[in-house]
């Protein structure tokens, strides 16, 4: 393992993660690096109406969402959560970083995720490598 990695493991450790994302393969992929990278938990929803129903409960450091779903898509949750829809018991939560994950590169869909406060925007296949450079940079903003 490199120095780097070293470091960036050691930033991550024990940060929380939802990740929101609708095919369960993706999920547990992504699950996986994540603990990998040292998060000490994620949880999953299968689509954004989940997602905030979850958040109305708990806080998470970073939240990690597609965008093509149903009922509710990524671009959707996203403006729910920055307006603090179900999110009565901590506004805070609202500003939580969003990184979109997605297998188109429209411009439409990454113009829109920017308007949003979105923090990253990664194309699927997902590389783990530059998913934990992005989780690096976040967090040390």
């Amino acid at each position: 393992m490199t120095d780097d990695a070293i470091n960036s493991r050691a930033l991550l450790a024990g940060k929380t993660a939802l990740l929101v994302e609708d095919q369960p393969i993706i999920r547990e992929m992504v699950t996986k690096l994540l603990t990998r990278f040292g998060f000490s938990r994620v949880e999953e929803a299968p689509d954004g109406s989940d997602a905030l129903r979850i958040l109305d409960r708990q806080g998470f450091d970073i939240i990690i969402c597609d965008i093509n779903m149903k009922p509710m898509d990524g671009l959707d949750f996203v403006r729910r959560l920055r307006a603090g829809v179900n999110l009565r018991y901590d506004r805070r939560r609202a500003n939580t970083p969003v990184i979109l994950l997605t297998g188109s590169s429209e411009a439409e869909h990454v113009y829109n995720a920017k308007g949003l406060g979105v923090r990253g925007y990664l194309l699927k296949p997902i590389d783990a490598a530059k998913l934990e450079d992005r989780l690096v940079k976040i967090f040390t903003a």
